[in-house]
């Protein structure tokens, strides 16, 4: 090698990294986070029984997310399910009402019905019970 010509040694110096620049990471707080939908317990012994009359139980989910339930009992002699909300019975469906509001047919036919929830106190509004 000559003098005049430099090394490849010496055009490889590595100049030192800047630190990016940008927006600073943001704090996330309680009131950011957005509180997820917990699904409804669901309390059933007949799952086998509504299966087979082509019961859907993604139904109970949206009436859950609509009137805020967060659990249902399901009493197979009224083919009704009972809706709480903060561990408070609030209102009855019944798997026809259930099946009616969702587009369906009626699924059973029942015989022996529950007390009927006041228009006035019913959480549950269908088109046909007015208060």
């Amino acid at each position: 090698m000559s003098l005049s010509e430099p090394s490849v040694e010496e055009h490889t110096i590595e100049a030192p990294v800047p630190k990016k620049r940008g927006r600073p990471k943001k704090v996330i707080t309680k009131a950011d986070v957005k509180e997820i939908p917990k699904k409804p317990e669901i309390i059933c012994d007949q799952r086998s029984y509504l299966d087979g009359k082509d019961f859907d139980f993604k139904w109970l989910d949206s009436l859950a997310k609509q009137y805020g339930f967060d659990k249902f009992e399901y009493l197979h002699k009224f083919r009704s399910w009972r809706c709480y909300k903060e561990d408070r019975h609030l209102d009855w469906i019944s798997v026809n009402d259930l099946s009616l509001i969702n587009g369906g047919k009626r699924l059973v036919e029942i015989l022996l019905k529950h007390q009927e929830v006041s228009p006035k106190k019913a959480v549950i509004q269908y088109h046909w019970r007015r208060a």
